[in-house]
């Protein structure tokens, strides 16, 4: 029995099925004109660059990023509230956590802590990137990533191991390592649905299901290196 939630119904379902598949060329071409500007953060789906030369372009196109959720631009975020909805599709999902991020706390400054945080974030972020993903969100000490077959291609899943990998080859930085960070990162693969969720202009683009929750699981008990 589908898990779609209810307020979807089958013809939006298969609209949003097409887009996220990439069997909708759009978003593909779209993506690839943007990927040819600098730089990085983007825009979750579009990939509209929102820092370097490339932000200006973005922002004369409307495709700044948005107020309600930074991760996502203006367009792309008016887009998902007009028509709202989703579909199952099969993804890859990548969580990746500090080990022992509550006694580094406790060692160290606030502000050393944040700075240790945020070079874990840049350096996962960017090895997510290379390899595809999405980075769906930040989580405190933790980061988790979509790989989705429009931006990732039929290959989510070894693209997402690929990450996973990268992730722990880049964070073992001179500053992480001396300041106790270790992080373990957790891949699964699986039917998940893959669309908006929230309510007015508090929407985001996420995933959610099983599969998420696997990769959670994975990530929470991968040790240090793992």
């Amino acid at each position: 029995e589908s898990s779609l939630p209810p307020a979807i119904d089958p013809a939006t379902a298969e609209i949003w099925r097409q887009v996220l598949t990439g069997e909708d060329p759009a978003l593909p071409a779209l993506r690839r004109r943007f990927r040819r500007i600098p730089s990085d953060p983007r825009c979750k789906l579009c990939a509209a660059p929102f820092r370097g030369p490339g932000k200006l372009v973005t922002r004369l196109l409307m495709h700044g990023p948005s107020s309600a959720n930074p991760m996502l631009c203006s367009l792309c975020f008016g887009q998902l509230r007009d028509g709202p909805g989703g579909a199952e599709l099969e993804i890859s999902v990548l969580f990746a956590d500090i080990r022992g991020s509550t006694g580094i706390a406790e060692r160290t400054s606030a502000a050393q802590f944040r700075r240790l945080v945020q070079q874990f974030y840049r350096r996962a972020a960017k090895a997510i990137h290379q390899h595809d993903g999405i980075v769906d969100k930040f989580l405190g000490d933790g980061v988790m990533a979509l790989f989705i077959p429009v931006v990732t291609g039929r290959e989510h899943a070894l693209r997402a191991i690929e990450a996973g990998e990268a992730v722990l080859r880049d964070v073992m930085d001179r500053e992480l390592v001396s300041g106790g960070v270790r992080v373990g990162v957790g891949v699964h693969t699986g039917d998940a649905f893959v669309g908006t969720v929230g309510s007015d202009d508090r929407l985001d683009f996420t995933a959610l299901g099983d599969t998420v929750n696997v990769a959670a699981r994975l990530g929470s008990d991968a040790g240090a290196g793992e």
